[in-house]
């Protein structure tokens, strides 16, 4: 049996909440992208903005519209897959984090640590309130499971 973690308090808890919503939504995001395979995604895009009420001569929309345009089905395969092995790397760590193993505190620290270098940048250059969000929330997520590794291995 894996070496198990110590009980889980508030904070842990909302961190395995975080990670397996955030896990669902990719989930959710890849059948989403999976289903737009061998459709005309520009027309998608139309359909959508029309129904929502958006100019068709929207400077923002055209752009969209040559975006999705160049997109293939090669690359709508490529993001679809990478979504969801990111949202199996996000319901893997909140399922080990559930069970207690301490291999899911280490690839939680080391996933999540990944984005924290990207996040400042994003606050440091386009100074939206959602980055700086993301950066808190990162932080403390390592900050806490780091803490929580050293405090066992003294015990």
């Amino acid at each position: 049996m894996p070496e198990a973690t110590a009980s889980k308090d508030g904070a842990l808890r909302t961190i395995i909440v975080l990670k397996a919503l955030g896990g669902i939504l990719f989930l959710l995001i890849s059948l989403g992208v999976f289903a737009l395979i061998n459709k005309d995604i520009s027309d998608l895009a139309e359909g959508v903005a029309d129904s929502l009420g958006v100019d068709p001569e929207n400077r923002y929309l055209l752009q969209l519209l040559g975006w999705l345009t160049g997109i293939s089905s090669k690359q709508i395969v490529a993001i679809g897959l990478v979504t969801i092995l990111y949202s199996a790397l996000l319901l893997t760590m909140a399922w080990g984090l559930h069970l207690g193993l301490v291999w899911a505190d280490w690839l939680t620290i080391g996933a999540t640590g990944l984005f924290i270098p990207i996040e400042l940048y994003e606050v440091i250059w386009s100074l939206r309130l959602t980055y700086g969000v993301a950066l808190a929330i990162n932080v403390f997520v390592v900050w806490y499971l780091i803490r929580r590794r050293i405090r066992s291995s003294l015990l």
